[in-house]
């Protein structure tokens, strides 16, 4: 999964800033000890003049895995010079296309037909409309294929690398939530990336972002990224004297870095409450120390969950049902609430705690619980950035 970066694209198509960003520094934040692998990267914006605020996303336009392609290449039988390209796209080669230009993910419908009509027996029973399930978990489901799957296990169909790419979509970026404030950063941004990995089949499968971001963007290069406004759904409060609780587990802890960055360079007023967790302490407290010092000279009320530091595992939402009454006297108080990071499971479990605590410390029924959060999300006070 590619976090930050599978966000719903459609959330957040408010406007776009494309320009031309330079990578200056990364910094792995993950131990010698953690079995992830997260970098903190700087990106100078002195080539463009572009504007972002707290909340806001960065778009970056990755390049494909060079041994991926060179595998694609070899199992159509090209050499990888052949000029490839629609007529109203510059001209390039077959490599340089697949590696900039092509997704190389999962097949497309247009790929899978092309070989079923020259003899693929295993995938036109897949294209049949009543196997629509079957198609969808071959595409998509923990055993999924992609682009070079489909071509290796079909070498005796031959496919010229111009009707490759013509069935090929277009290579999308990937989104990310920033993790800096302009205001404390002038000439730059940055992004908090976690590499994606994992294995298919017995072959390593790589997050396409994520792992050109940490391992193959050199320092001093560039690379065409914009940005995406997202203050309609998830802007910091107007006001500064608002108070804000922020849930943020791993990387989720992103934009709320850049809401404390803004707030403290802003001077504003208001109590800042943040909600971290990750597996374990040692190897995974991002930007521990920054917050560390928020937390002792009072700018940060911090609450912090490590799953695996104990016997049994803590998450952020047990924080929170600790702490049940402060949350409920915030929210009376006028404090809006946020959450970044995984959709499915983390915000489902604060998004259910946030309910229960309405309930028990705010002693309301369970509909009149879901009449106050439903009240907080109508009126902007409950904000979500989630994937």
């Amino acid at each position: 999964m590619e976090q930050q970066v599978t966000a719903p694209a459609a959330s957040r198509r408010e406007h776009k800033q494309v320009f031309r960003g330079r990578h200056l520094a990364s910094q792995l934040v993950t131990g010698a000890e953690s079995e992830k692998h997260t970098c903190h990267h700087e990106i100078g914006l002195e080539l463009a003049s572009v504007d972002y605020l707290p909340g806001d996303a960065l778009g970056i336009h990755a390049h494909n895995d060079p041994a991926l392609i060179e595998r694609i290449v070899r199992a159509i039988g090209a050499s990888g010079d052949e000029p490839v390209g629609a007529a109203d796209e510059p001209p390039t080669t077959l490599l340089d296309a697949l590696a900039t230009r092509y997704s190389v993910a999962a097949p497309s419908r247009r790929l899978l037909e092309l070989l079923a009509g020259r003899g693929a027996g295993d995938l036109a029973p897949l294209l049949e409309p009543a196997n629509t399930a079957q198609l969808k978990q071959y595409l998509s489901g923990p055993d999924s294929h992609d682009v070079l799957d489909v071509l290796e296990s079909h070498p005796g169909i031959e496919i010229s690398p111009a009707e490759l790419v013509d069935t090929l979509r277009s290579l999308l970026p990937r989104l990310y939530s920033i993790a800096s404030s302009q205001r404390a950063h002038p000439d730059q941004v940055h992004a908090l990336v976690i590499s994606v990995r994992f294995t298919i089949r017995g072959r390593e499968r790589l997050g396409l972002s994520s792992t050109w971001i940490n391992d193959r963007w050199p320092i001093g290069a560039t690379a065409e990224m914009y940005l995406q406004n997202q203050q309609v759904h998830f802007a910091m409060p107007a006001d500064p004297s608002t108070p804000m609780i922020m849930v943020g587990p791993g990387t989720g802890i992103a934009p709320f870095r850049a809401f404390l960055e803004e707030r403290r360079a802003a001077g504003a007023t208001g109590p800042n409450w943040l909600f971290f967790g990750e597996q374990h302490r040692a190897s995974g407290f991002y930007y521990g120390t920054e917050l560390a010092a928020y937390e002792r000279d009072g700018f940060l009320r911090l609450d912090t969950a490590f799953s695996r530091d104990q016997d049994h595992k803590i998450y952020v939402q047990h924080r929170m049902r600790e702490n049940a009454r402060d949350i409920w006297a915030w929210l009376e108080a006028g404090a809006e609430f946020f959450v970044c990071g995984d959709k499915a499971r983390m915000a489902a479990d604060v998004d259910r705690e946030l309910h229960a605590i309405v309930e028990t410390a705010g002693g309301r029924t369970p509909d009149q619980a879901k009449e106050y959060v439903s009240a907080l999300k109508k009126s902007r006070r409950y904000k979500r950035d989630v994937y």
